[in-house]
């Protein structure tokens, strides 16, 4: 009789007590979400399951736009290429990461920067919606009476570019302001197989980002792990702890991080 593939984020190899986002590590599977359905069959009666994750810390999943990566990446490539442009814009002193070139994001062209700036609010705005939706967003309602974010009540204070290669890592680290966010521009073209093999390890990890929260406990994940594809961004809360582990593979790894925090409405924009 054919041995039955057991359901598991990892193909079926191995168990792991942490949760992994995109499931099987392509992409594909269930999302993390608030609130997810399932059933099941209780002899011959069918039972319909509500799975609450009311008590973890959000993160939104979602893709930017082609012309956001567009954008971005020519702003990355003329300063990573140049290395006067690099140390003018280095940006490392402010972070924890071990890689080659962190750099601020100098955006020349107003409209490019208008619209670069529009989609990085705009995702900001739809988390702090969603947590206000699921009554999560205490200090935000404490300061607003409730009301409805919009995109003019998000400030986005810093971004920059993590350019990554073979061996380099971020260690554990957390980030200033109510919202963080990362997106990845590029991978390397060696990383999927890069992938696949890592997967029949123990333990796959390496060129993964992975965030912590509270204390391993049984029947609780304390970790999530999430395999980066290009045009992904995740938006988190500033305090979430997270890593990214090394690869090991020739190439790139690029992506870029932002903070923001959201400001009450003013008379002006109200």
């Amino acid at each position: 009789m054919a041995k039955r593939k057991r359901n598991t984020p990892f193909g079926g190899r191995k168990k792991f007590n942490r949760a992994v986002m995109n499931s099987d590590m392509d992409g594909k599977g269930d999302k993390a979400s608030h609130v997810q359905g399932s059933s099941a069959n209780a002899g011959e009666e069918q039972i319909e399951l509500s799975w609450k994750q009311t008590f973890s810390p959000t993160i939104l999943e979602s893709r930017v736009p082609q012309k956001f990566i567009d954008i971005i990446n020519k702003a990355g490539d003329a300063v990573l290429a140049d290395d006067g442009l690099s140390k003018k814009w280095d940006f490392s002193e402010s972070l924890v990461g071990k890689v080659s070139k962190e750099v601020a994001i100098p955006m020349y062209d107003k409209q490019d920067s208008q619209y670069a700036l529009m989609i990085l609010r705009k995702y900001c705005q739809e988390y702090l919606k969603q947590m206000q939706k699921w009554g999560r967003s205490y200090e935000w309602n404490k300061a607003t009476n409730g009301a409805e974010p919009k995109e003019e009540n998000i400030n986005i204070t810093q971004s920059w570019i993590v350019s990554q290669y073979k061996n380099e890592y971020n260690p554990w680290h957390k980030h200033s302001g109510h919202f963080s966010g990362v997106i990845y521009l590029k991978i390397p073209d060696g990383m999927e197989n890069h992938f696949v093999k890592e997967t029949q390890d123990h333990y796959p990890a390496s060129g993964l980002i992975e965030f912590a929260y509270g204390e391993a406990q049984d029947m609780r994940s304390d970790t999530l792990m999430v395999k980066p594809e290009v045009g992904m961004i995740l938006v988190f809360p500033s305090w979430l702890k997270h890593s990214v582990y090394p690869f090991y593979c020739d190439g790139e790894r690029r992506s870029m991080s932002f903070n923001a925090y959201w400001r009450p409405p003013t008379k002006e924009n109200k």
